[in-house]
């Protein structure tokens, strides 16, 4: 009956979306256009036998020597690998389905009206949360530290704790009553690694910055473990239903390593989950590294990499730069949520395990102090690398010399197109012309030589493949502005943007012998499509069914007009 409850909750939650399970027939796929992801020419069918892709050639030949096969005719259709979103916050997706929506929200004012709007029967006192408002945008006010206060939240909600998390997760909006809640008063000192803004008497104002949002989270009330699974299984199978086969969970704390658990257990996967744990979590890490990774023969869900939180974002001014930030020179100069010495220590460690080092890192300092960390620590005395397949997140700005050093190590760079588009309005005017150059650069990475992985970070920018593939490979927002391109020289085609997103994201989990292309006798984990996104707009393709080991988690005629597409 729980399982059952959870399932029902999800399937409420994500509008009701096709995700009926069929058996894994032998089946054959014919009149598709194949984009493989593989060398060669193109197959004429796919032969699924099963769960797993048994063989690739000619529709005659393939249909004579299996008579009793389903045939699944795809005329005028494209069958892609499935998408690998290398870098995504499941749990939260689903989780944020219960949170008032901020994005495109521009004034404190503005939050009111849309809590108002969104929550209007909410009970007095209970807890309002939101997500999505714009830390860059908000940055440019003339309040303390660029950020306007919070007091219009306090007047409209005088008596009910309310949290507003930023789109990307690196600042935070509260009211008195969440401030009381959470014990922050003037007294009240920063703590390492976060910034409380105060006014001229020494008041919070109400916003908080990097790991100062961590006393006010922590005073919202935890949802209990059935919540936490149903909106897990509800951001899985918005996943499916978007083209996606295979996510990486990042930043997995106990609470989601237990649902994931769970619903693996249960076979309620509806797609791969590879977990890399929250590193900034001390004691969850030395739980982990006491018991080794988990590695789930059939790729189902794989926890073997940690996630280190090192530095913050652009648009809050908390990312490490070399330099003064461009457009606030006389500000105080952000620290690490975590040490140096600390990420050394998690490295060594790491290494010593079997475990994969992903470490987010933005600003040009932070990218080169967490290159210098995994040059020490991948050394060895012969001057070969292991194949270590560690990570750095983001990558945002970095140092001339960065892409030959992490070409030479073997480092790879795990980027969000979404993320160039939606900083773009104010990106250049925090670090400055001369630097923007080598921001956001996936180009540069990719010509260099350095493993290129491209992923959502949902759910905070348009997370969905095809409006990832627009993004990179045009520069343009959804609406096609700016005209021409921001920095389009930065670009990527659209046959490595996909490569990018299938193949590589395979490969930065370990798992590019079993997925991320259509080849003989890897698990049938494809995505048909209404047009080839090698040859056409993406954001005029629609996602028509999406396979998981030959089965379907996704079908768009079943799933009817709730069918999620990007658009």
């Amino acid at each position: 009956m729980r399982r059952a409850a959870i399932a029902a909750l999800a399937l409420l939650l994500t509008g009701g979306c096709g995700t009926g399970v069929l058996t894994p027939d032998t089946r054959i796929i014919v009149g598709a256009t194949f984009v493989t992801m593989e060398d060669g020419p193109a197959p004429e069918a796919m032969l699924i036998e099963d769960g797993r892709i048994a063989a690739l050639g000619s529709a005659d030949a393939l249909r004579a020597r299996n008579p009793g096969a389903v045939l699944t005719d795809l005329t005028g259709r494209t069958v892609i690998p499935g998408i690998v979103d290398s870098h995504a916050h499941v749990a939260e997706l689903g989780l944020d389905a219960a949170k008032v929506d901020l994005v495109g929200v521009a004034t404190v004012e503005g939050m009111v009206a849309r809590i108002r709007a969104q929550r209007p029967e909410a009970d007095p006192g209970a807890w309002i949360l939101g997500q999505g408002w714009d830390e860059g945008a908000f940055a440019d006010a003339d309040g303390p530290g660029g950020y306007p206060t919070t007091e219009a939240l306090t007047t409209a909600f005088p008596d009910t704790p309310v949290v507003l998390e930023s789109l990307h997760g690196f600042a935070l909006m509260a009211n008195a009553a969440a401030l009381a809640k959470a014990g922050i008063t003037a007294a009240t000192p920063d703590p390492e690694g976060g910034t409380i803004l105060r006014d001229e008497d020494g008041q919070p104002t109400g916003v908080l910055l990097a790991l100062a949002q961590k006393a006010a989270l922590d005073a919202v009330p935890k949802p209990e473990p059935d919540r936490v699974e149903a909106a897990i299984l509800d951001g899985l199978q918005r996943l499916a239903a978007a083209g996606v086969t295979s996510v990486h969970e990042v930043g997995m704390d106990d609470m989601s390593v237990a649902a994931f658990t769970a619903l693996a257990e249960a076979s309620d996967l509806p797609i791969r989950v590879y977990g890399l744990l929250d590193g900034n979590d001390a004691t969850l890490m030395e739980d982990w590294f006491a018991r080794g990774p988990l590695d789930d023969p059939d790729d189902r869900l794989d926890i073997r990499g940690i996630k280190i939180f090192y530095d913050g974002s652009l648009g809050s001014r908390t990312a490490l730069m070399e330099a003064p930030y461009t457009d606030r020179p006389e500000a105080a100069r952000p620290v690490a949520r975590i040490s140096m010495a600390r990420v050394e220590e998690l490295s060594k460690r790491a290494r010593d395990t079997g475990f994969q080092m992903a470490v987010h890192a933005i600003g040009d300092a932070a990218t080169d102090n967490v290159l210098r960390s995994y040059e020490r620590r991948l050394a060895t005395e012969d001057g070969q690398v292991a194949d270590h397949r560690w990570r750095i997140e983001h990558a945002q700005v970095f140092r001339p010399d960065f892409p030959e050093r992490a070409k030479a190590l073997g480092v790879i760079a795990s980027m969000q197109p979404s993320h160039a588009l939606g900083d773009s309005n104010w990106a250049e005017d925090r670090i400055g012309s001369r630097r923007i150059r080598r921001a956001y650069a996936w180009r540069t990475l990719h010509e260099a030589g350095v493993p290129l992985i491209l992923n959502s970070d949902l759910p905070g920018e348009p997370w969905m493949p095809m409006q990832t593939l627009h993004f990179a490979t045009t520069r343009t927002r959804l609406d096609g502005t700016p005209e021409g391109g921001w920095y389009l020289g930065q670009a990527l085609d659209p046959e490595t943007v996909l490569r990018a997103m299938t193949f590589e994201g395979a490969r930065a989990a370990f798992q590019e012998e079993a997925i991320g292309s259509l080849a003989l006798g890897k698990w049938a984990d494809f995505v048909v499509l209404s047009g080839n996104p090698l040859t056409q707009d993406p954001r005029t393709i629609t996602i028509e069914a999406t396979y998981v080991a030959g089965r379907t988690v996704f079908d768009r005629n079943a799933a009817g007009e709730s069918a999620i597409q990007a658009r």
